[in-house]
Formats: structure tokens, sequence, C-alpha cells
């Protein structure tokens, strides 16, 4: 009875002086919303500094903060009701827009401009404006090249080459949603069986699955890789190096940057008006700038020398499907990190022993190299939803993923004993 007599007031006092420590931080977090808009935003750093410096230049400008995370942290980060104090999202991927719109995570914009919604997929024309649009190539170390005596490659079809082996660079769709969609305008131009066979062709050159999009430009430049397929804002802001070279991949797919207010932003006004920053007349010139490595969304003026460019990509032949993007996001990424981020080492080791018999024999073994790019999804399972839907349950994902290694290892065993005959 004592006992208990001595901890009630402890309890009380503990409970009264939580309660003050709360209401003291929420006053602190009050206030820190209304000295600072934050941004969180799975653009590199780089990317977003010349867009953030020319905002702060403005007279009375409220000071920005940056939140720079890949697209599955931010993801993470903006499911807490706190929304860690962000005001404002900006990225490339419409896989995190359609999350966030999903779990009620996002304002409603109202009287958004024609030209910025051109560009974002209907679901998302509520919440989501197009401030600038971005294309895909080929970032090349020129000197890389040069000393093996190789010509710079420009499409998708040059990547998979063996002449590139060992020197090749690329990011997971899992890891990155940049290469997601660059991976599905690859899926979607050429086919799925034509853009797996690509994809796979390819994996036998790569000399590492980089962690981060934006690492990718940077081992290139720093020569820890010869080539990589690549978004142009990572690579645009360092052609200052001469020794780097890029293309845009034939009939490149556009890639917009997107822009939400947060439904929980205790700033909106600041975040209307960062917003409407973007898609003014000066926000757009900023866009425009080689700083940013991307395209305005209004045109360019005749006369400027990435107007060809932009309206090519404005006017892509076959424009992303961005329905079959969501709908197989999932599908997609599993399959390309049990195809090839997981089976690196065993890929690069196959495709050299098929080349080195090759050469040998002085012609292709098209049968060879046709179970090294055979998949165990059909084209038609790739666009069914009751096919893809299984990977909302976990069990039957597991079994799923457990028949995709069985097959990889079933097509290596058959290229093994295939090259073994030969001998």
């Amino acid at each position: 009875m004592m006992l208990r007599r001595l901890i009630r007031p402890v309890m009380a006092l503990f409970i009264f002086t939580m309660v003050v420590i709360n209401l003291v931080g929420f006053s602190r977090l009050a206030l820190a919303k209304s000295d600072e808009l934050v941004i969180a935003t799975t653009l590199s750093p780089e990317a977003t500094t010349y867009i953030m410096n020319s905002w702060n230049a403005r007279p009375n400008a409220i000071p920005i903060r940056t939140i720079n995370r890949a697209s599955a942290s931010l993801e993470r980060l903006l499911d807490t009701e706190a929304l860690e104090n962000v005001d404002l999202v900006l990225t490339s991927s419409p896989m995190l827009m359609q999350h966030l719109q999903q779990h009620h995570r996002l304002a409603t914009l109202q009287d958004m401009p024609k030209f910025s919604q051109r560009l974002v997929p209907s679901s998302l024309k509520d919440t989501v404006v197009a401030v600038a649009f971005s294309g895909y190539g080929i970032l090349v170390n020129r000197d890389w090249m040069a000393q093996n005596q190789l010509p710079i490659p420009k499409t998708w079809d040059d990547l998979a080459d063996s002449r590139y082996q060992g020197m090749l660079l690329i990011s997971s769709p899992s890891r990155s949603d940049t290469y997601h969609l660059m991976i599905e305008s690859l899926l979607q131009q050429r086919g799925w069986d034509e853009g797996w066979e690509i994809l796979l062709r390819m994996s036998g050159n790569l000399a590492t699955v980089s962690s981060r999009s934006f690492g990718v430009a940077d081992k290139i430049k720093t020569g820890l890789g010869g080539a990589a397929p690549i978004i142009d804002n990572y690579a645009n802001i360092l052609l200052v190096d001469p020794e780097l070279e890029f293309n845009y991949l034939p009939d490149s797919a556009t890639s917009p940057t997107f822009i939400a207010m947060t439904r929980y932003s205790l700033n909106t006004e600041n975040a209307q008006q960062f917003i409407n920053f973007l898609l003014s007349e000066q926000g757009q010139k900023i866009l425009a700038d080689t700083n940013t490595g991307k395209y305005p969304v209004t045109p360019l003026a005749d006369n400027n020398p990435r107007k060809a460019q932009q309206t090519q990509l404005l006017n892509t032949p076959k424009p992303l499907d961005e329905h079959l993007v969501l709908k197989r996001q999932r599908l997609v990424q599993q399959l390309f990190d049990s195809a090839i981020t997981f089976r690196l080492t065993e890929s690069k080791d196959a495709w050299r022993a098929v080349y080195m018999a090759e050469a040998k024999l002085k012609r292709t073994l098209p049968e060879v190299r046709a179970l090294l790019t055979a998949m165990p999804v059909t084209a038609q399972e790739s666009e069914d939803p009751a096919y893809y839907s299984r990977f909302d349950d976990s069990r039957k994902a597991e079994e799923e993923y457990m028949r995709w290694q069985n097959f990889f290892q079933e097509q290596q065993r058959k290229v093994i004993a295939q090259l073994e005959a030969i001998k």
C-alpha cells in the first residue's frame, strides 16, 4: 500500500512533465514551420540547389530546407503523421505521388494552368502539377572509350554489345524510380520480350548495379565505369567536363518533374507561392537553365539551342503508359532484381563463357543466348491484373519469387550443359 502511494505522485509528475515537453515541442514545431518551407524531394542536392538559391534571392523569400532522399525512403517518411514538417513534395516519380494520393497525403490544388497539367497522369491531376521534364540517354566517359578503342554507345542495342563487357553501370528499379521509368519505357517501346532480352544481354556487360541513380553519373565521371543509361538532368550538369558525353536515346520517353502540397502543411500560403514561382516566367527560365539539367513545361524560344530536343521529347511517338507503370510496379521491380541484380555475378560469368565459345567457333550460338534471355513471366501476364495482383499477397508473392529463382537456375544449368557439349 505504501509503495502504491509513493508511485502515484511519481507517475503524476512524469505525466505532467511529458505533457509540458510535448507542448513545448509543438510550439517549437509551429515556430519552425513559420520560419521555413520544407521540401521533400527525390532529386539530388546538385539538381535542386540552383532552384532553391534562385528562390532565396527573391526579396522577403521564406528560407527553404530540402530533404533529399530516395523514393522508398521518402514514402516511409511521408507515411508518418508528422510528415517531418514537410510542406511540398518535388519528384519525378509518379509512383510516389500515386502512393501519397491514395493515402490522402496530398492537398487539392486549384486553378493550375493547362500547360502544367498536360504531362500529369489523369489520376493525379487534382493534386499534382508538372513544372519541368527530362529525357533519357547514355552518359559516356570518352577517355574510357578511347583507351579501349571503342565507339560511343548511343542506343540500348549498343549497350548490349559484348564489346562493352565490364564497362557499364545501371541502377535497379527497386532502388530508383528514375531507372524504373527508364526500364519501363524500354519494355513498352520495344515490347516485353525484346526489352528484357536487351536488358539481360546488357547484364553481361555490367560492372555493378548502383544503389542510387545520381550515383551512376558520379561513377561515370570519376572513371569507375565507361557508360550508363541515365536521365538527362543528372548528366547535363556534369557536361562541363570535356571527358563526358551525353546522347539522348532514340524515341526517349518524357519524364515529368512533379510538385504537390502536402495535406498537413502548416505553411500553405508560402507553399502555393513556391508552386506559382516554378510555373512563372522567371521560374520556367530557371528550370530551363542547364544548371538544373531539365526542360521547362512552357515552350523555349525558337532560337534556344535546346528547343529542338524539348520539342522532340514533348512529341515522343510512343509516350509512356503511366497507368501500366503503376499497375505492374512491384512486378517489374522484383523481376529486375531476380533476373539481374541478385544474379549479376552468375550472369556475367555465363555471358563471358558464351562469348568465349562463340569466338572459338567463329559463329554465334543463338540457342544458348535464347536460354540466357528467357523470362519466367510472359508478355500477356505482364499486363494481366489477375497475375500481378498476386504480389499483394505475401504468400503468393514468395511462391512466385521462388519459381523465378528456380527458372533462372535451370536456364543457367542448361547453358552450362550446352557449352560443355560444344567443347
